[in-house]
């Protein structure tokens, strides 16, 4: 459309306004859809997008072909210029984001699940890992009413021992409590991530 406005501009001031915005514009195109940008690498992943990708970089060849300093068209070479950005690189550039946004959705989602595989796993670990402290816990009591019972030197060495151990299990509970909020609180925040990504 700039350059349609060029060739119409109705003073030589606003054709000189109007043709730097141009060639500012075509600079900044040339720069993003050049070949050897590390996008157009990434892009090169996705086979479906080679005919809109063509599309940018025949328009980008066209802008090339132009002189640097000045536009020097037509009214009829700039409405072509003007109707190809508009009917045929717009839609591929919509068509390019369209299809990179979907595929990086499409990797945040299969990141989620293997999260969420990773999390169910420790969860039953840490399961475990409780079941496993409670039974401590009950084995320590045990040995303590077996303390009592033998009484003596060796019972009271005995209670030393079911003592410390029921120490450990209060400990061990202890972590595993504050492991469980954690793991909690990581997962709420994956969840949260994934719902305000946008594209």
């Amino acid at each position: 459309m700039l350059a349609v406005l060029c060739t119409t501009a109705e003073s030589d001031d606003e054709h000189a306004a109007l043709t730097a915005e141009f060639l500012t514009f075509r600079e900044k195109y040339m720069s993003a859809v050049s070949p050897g940008t590390d996008v157009g690498d990434y892009l090169s992943k996705f086979p479906d997008l080679a005919p809109h990708r063509r599309v940018a970089h025949d328009f980008r060849a066209a802008l090339a072909a132009l002189p640097d300093d000045r536009v020097d068209m037509t009214r009829t070479q700039a409405a072509d210029l003007a109707r190809c950005a508009r009917c045929d690189v717009l839609p591929a550039t919509y068509i390019i984001i369209n299809r990179l946004s979907d595929h990086e959705t499409e990797q945040i989602a299969q990141r989620l699940i293997k999260m969420q595989e990773k999390s169910a796993l420790v969860d039953g670990m840490l399961a475990e890992m409780t079941r496993i402290g409670r039974m401590i816990g009950l084995i320590s009591i045990n040995a303590s009413v077996e303390a009592a019972r033998a009484g003596g030197e060796s019972g009271r060495s005995f209670q030393v021992i079911a003592e410390e151990v029921r120490s450990l299990a209060r400990q061990s509970s202890d972590v595993l409590g504050r492991m469980k909020h954690r793991i909690s609180e990581d997962d709420g925040d994956v969840v949260k991530a994934g719902r305000h990504t946008t594209f």
